[in-house]
């Protein structure tokens, strides 16, 4: 029969708790729903999640119903990734004096380590080139609070963010050097005790809980040879925009661009706000060529025009509005760098997903905890392998990953 001993429980509940002190990105994306999801998905099955009804307001007493109609985000089931290795004396190492302690270090600090950095790269990578809204000049790091947090704050509060919650500003560690020695005495301390225990906090300012990470990806802008302009109008609730293009022009995931003339709205008064054009962000799975002279493009947020419960723009593109690639960065043909994020949890949506747990002969431990707060399960399995005649360790993760309203609620903070 499988052994299990004592220590299953600390294994997994310490696996946890390393875990998650080491996430920075994926701290700020939405968790709440994972409790609600204790089924076993497939890769590339996906979880609907509702979004909450919007409504328009009825002038007049007569009466004038609305459809409820029940958006859902969809979060994405991806594939499970972990750690393996040999550890052929795992229980004794446990049961020994001090055994604890020097597992903990030497094996589980170490491999939690990868798998948060893991968790924190998809999801960084997820927001980056999901978040629709930016500021900043790509391949330029912003020098000022004004340019960087200021400024994301303001496309916020203009989109109707909610004002409750926390919000987080992750940038390169080049840039906090920047803007720390531009005003040393801009952060305030950080007051909650628990943060004081995640790696890369630097302070509190402008609204923002400031965070430096390596976890932040580099993009380059795709490259336009020349004008580029919407094929055919687009309908309400649209995701897909035909576009006319030169030959071989390309579209990167994550790529920023405006249409001339579709300025935002705010989604509670529903009117416009500023001269800015609405910026949208590319999100094909790959590289997009222009063929043919012409593209197709997936792009995030849907557009809905005026009388839409979900409006979003003053007018929807019609055919021959001309495109702008990454509004506020000059010549970004081409131009690379950093991505910085600011993140409300209303933006995007992480989900823990619990992995089978397999019952043979074979299998001496399997053990799985799942973090109340933030969903992420992690399950150890200690196997043996007949055909190597060796004991097998494995730790595994399964993350599902989706938009809730990163219009309003994420901003990329172009950086050099």
């Amino acid at each position: 029969m499988p052994n299990t001993f004592e220590y299953a429980t600390w294994l997994s509940m310490t696996c946890l708790d390393l875990l998650e002190s080491k996430r920075n990105v994926s701290q700020y994306f939405n968790t709440e729903y994972s409790k609600d999801f204790k089924l076993k998905f497939p890769v590339g099955d996906f979880i609907n999640v509702p979004y909450p009804q919007q409504f328009t307001i009825r002038n007049g007493l007569p009466y004038q119903p609305q459809p409820i109609n029940r958006r859902h985000a969809t979060v994405n089931v991806y594939d499970p990734f972990g750690i393996d290795f040999d550890w052929d004396s795992a229980e004794q190492a446990l049961k020994a004096p001090r055994g604890k302690e020097k597992v903990e270090k030497e094996i589980l600090d170490p491999a939690m380590s990868y798998i948060a950095q893991e968790i924190d790269s998809r999801c960084a990578q997820f927001a980056y080139q999901h978040a629709a809204s930016v500021v900043g000049s790509l391949g330029t790091d912003p020098t000022s609070f004004d340019a960087s947090s200021a400024a994301a704050r303001q496309k916020m509060q203009e989109l109707a963010c909610p004002p409750t919650g926390e919000r987080g500003m992750i940038v390169p560690p080049v840039v906090m050097r920047s803007l720390k020695n531009a005003s040393i005495s801009y952060f305030n301390p950080v007051s909650d005790i628990s943060k004081q225990f995640r790696t890369g906090i630097v302070g509190s300012g402008d609204g923002f809980e400031w965070y430096e990470s390596m976890s932040l990806y580099r993009h380059t802008a795709g490259t336009w040879a020349g004008a580029v302009t919407l094929t055919t109008a687009v309908a309400d609730g649209a995701t897909t925009i035909v576009v006319t293009a030169t030959n071989g022009d390309t579209f990167n995931p994550g790529d920023k661009f405006s249409f001339t003339g579709v300025l935002p709205v705010n989604n509670m008064t529903r009117r416009t706000f500023g001269v800015s054009a609405k910026t949208f962000s590319i999100v094909n799975t790959g590289q997009v060529v222009a063929a043919g002279g012409t593209a197709t493009l997936t792009i995030t947020p849907a557009l809905y025009g005026p009388g839409s419960q979900y409006q979003n723009v003053n007018v929807l593109p019609i055919a021959g509005n001309v495109l702008t690639l990454w509004p506020g960065t000059a010549s970004p043909n081409g131009k690379s760098g950093t991505i910085g994020l600011a993140l409300h949890p209303n933006a995007f949506a992480l989900v823990g997903i619990e992995l089978e747990e397999p019952k043979s002969t074979s299998v001496e431990l399997v053990s799985q905890k799942r973090d109340p707060d933030s969903g992420v399960s992690v399950r150890f399995i200690r196997a043996w392998d007949q055909n190597l005649s060796r004991m097998t360790n494995r730790f595994d993760v399964q993350i599902g990953l989706g938009e809730f309203y990163p219009d309003a609620c994420a901003v990329a903070v172009a950086c050099g």
